[in-house]
């Protein structure tokens, strides 16, 4: 749990920092998405295939800030 608050807050302060840079908005994404049994994509193939794989958890899909498609898989 405190491994989770750490990656929260470590996220807040990317995000509150106005970073536009998207590798370290995937990084912190990914770091998020690990302690909460997600699974995140962030390009049309990788999402395609993630979408197929979904079948028993909810998928999301989304734009990035960069135009490109973002998508996740939580686990049910």
């Amino acid at each position: 749990m405190l491994t989770f608050k750490v990656v929260l807050l470590a996220s807040l302060v990317v995000l509150a920092t106005s970073c536009t840079k998207s590798n370290v908005r995937q990084l912190v994404g990914n770091a998020i998405a690990d302690q909460t049994n997600t699974e995140v994509k962030y390009t049309a193939f990788e999402c395609t295939m993630l979408q197929q794989k979904c079948v028993y958890g909810e998928y999301q899909e989304w734009k990035t800030s960069n135009k490109d498609i973002g998508c996740s898989c939580k686990k049910m």
